[in-house]
């Protein structure tokens, strides 16, 4: 009965879809049953974290966030060569990322070589930690709503948090500290600068994480596996179908899967609600997992 009331209230969200009624129910009630003590969270960072869209505040026009593989092409003190670079990657495959008619498969071959490509003109920049710090600055990347009230309510409940991103986890762990949203509880898997004896960033750790291969990263051999050791329900939370491959290779008994459809939303609703058990839509705050995290 408590999964189903939640459910209900679920529902009274104006952005919030459903479209398995009976299963996320028994998802839910798997998730109260279990309490805060065996739930832990998996989420993106890029467009979930942080949102798809902003208002220019010159013009007032809605554009793109920065994401964290947009950061360094913000920051002034990187030239218009570097810049063209990332615009010229971004053109190519971006497309290719979205395309409707390729598969997964033929996909992912573009994707390593954007991730490489993009990888090899930051190392080009001899990038220092100072740098890390200022651009961030510079960047004004703007953050979910209700993001700040999600990751207090972990860290105080001790809830385990995992940032799982395609993205630049140097950067991102700077966002979350420039915001004090970095916490004890949370771990960031993402693409890591390595640095030399002189703080220049020289290169990235392997393996190298892309929008399509998340399912191959071996989540629990990093530090974060022994706060999940003990807990078997996840709450997954992704800007793409593709993030669903996040909770592969963790072992769990029930994973309630939360979809941001942030755009596009007539086209791709069929696709999420087949993809995700719960669909947040239209790039909206974060409200109604809190609601979910208050009800375990």
């Amino acid at each position: 009965m408590e999964a189903q009331s939640l459910v209900q209230r679920l529902l009274q969200f104006p952005t919030l879809r459903i479209r398995n009624l009976a299963g996320t129910t028994d998802k839910l009630a798997k998730l109260i049953h279990g309490g805060k003590k065996n739930v832990h969270f998996i989420c993106d960072f890029d467009m979930t974290m942080s949102v798809h869209w902003v208002r220019n505040k010159t013009t007032f026009a809605l554009e793109r966030n920065c994401s964290s593989h947009g950061i360094p092409a913000r920051y002034d003190k990187l030239g218009a060569d570097f810049k063209k670079e990332t615009a010229r990657l971004y053109n190519t495959y971006y497309p290719i990322e979205i395309d409707k008619q390729m598969t997964f498969e033929e996909k992912v071959p573009f994707m390593i070589k954007w991730w490489e490509q993009a990888h090899e003109a930051i190392v080009s920049q001899k990038l220092t930690r100072q740098d890390i710090i200022d651009m961030v600055d510079q960047s004004n990347i703007e953050l979910r709503p209700g993001l700040d009230t999600v990751l207090n309510y972990c860290r105080d409940t001790q809830v385990p948090f995992l940032v799982f991103s395609a993205g630049i986890g140097d950067l991102i762990e700077r966002v979350l500290l420039k915001q004090r949203l970095l916490f004890e509880n949370m771990h960031i898997v993402s693409n890591m600068m390595t640095f030399d004896q002189n703080n220049v960033c020289v290169d990235f750790k392997e393996p190298v994480i892309h929008v399509l291969n998340k399912s191959e990263v071996q989540v629990e051999n990093t530090p974060y596996a022994p706060l999940i050791k003990d807990r078997s329900n996840v709450i997954l939370i992704g800007d793409s179908c593709a993030d669903t491959q996040m909770a592969h290779g963790i072992k769990h008994d029930c994973c309630l899967t939360i979809g941001l459809l942030n755009h596009d939303i007539e086209h791709l609703e069929p696709r999420y609600l087949q993809t995700f058990d719960i669909v947040i839509e239209g790039d909206a705050n974060l409200n109604p997992i809190m609601d979910i995290l208050e009800n375990i």
